[in-house]
C-alpha cells in the first residue's frame, strides 16, 4: 500500500504498550513480538491509542506541533515509520 497524507491509520487489536523513560515498549501479543519505539515513535503510538484512527497528515501535524523538525523530514521518516509498523502488522491502513 502506498502511504499518503489522506491514508488513515490504526492500531491493530491484540497488542500491549508501555513507556519506559522516552521509550515506548510494544508487545504483538500475536506474533510473539516486542518493539522499543524511541520519543517520536512513542508520541505517534500515544496519539493512535488516544484518537484510534488518523490520517497521516493528522499524524504529521501532531508531531509539527510537538517536535521541532522540518516538515520534508518528518514527513520522510514519518511515512518510513508507518511503513515498518505496517509491514509489523502493529497498525493497518485505509485508503
Amino acid at each position: 500500500m502506498i502511504i499518503s497524507p489522506s491514508t488513515r491509520v490504526q492500531i491493530v487489536s491484540g497488542q500491549s504498550s508501555s513507556v519506559l523513560g522516552k521509550e515506548t515498549i510494544v508487545l504483538n501479543y500475536e506474533l510473539g513480538n516486542y518493539y522499543e519505539l524511541n520519543e517520536i515513535g512513542g508520541f505517534i503510538w500515544s496519539l493512535l491509542q488516544v484518537n484510534k484512527i488518523m490520517s497521516v497528515q493528522e499524524l504529521q501535524e501532531g508531531i509539527l506541533n510537538e517536535f521541532e523538525v522540518e516538515e520534508s523530514v518528518c514527513h520522510n521518516e514519518l511515512k518510513l515509520f508507518l511503513e515498518s509498523m505496517l509491514n509489523e502488522k502493529l497498525i493497518e491502513a485505509t485508503a
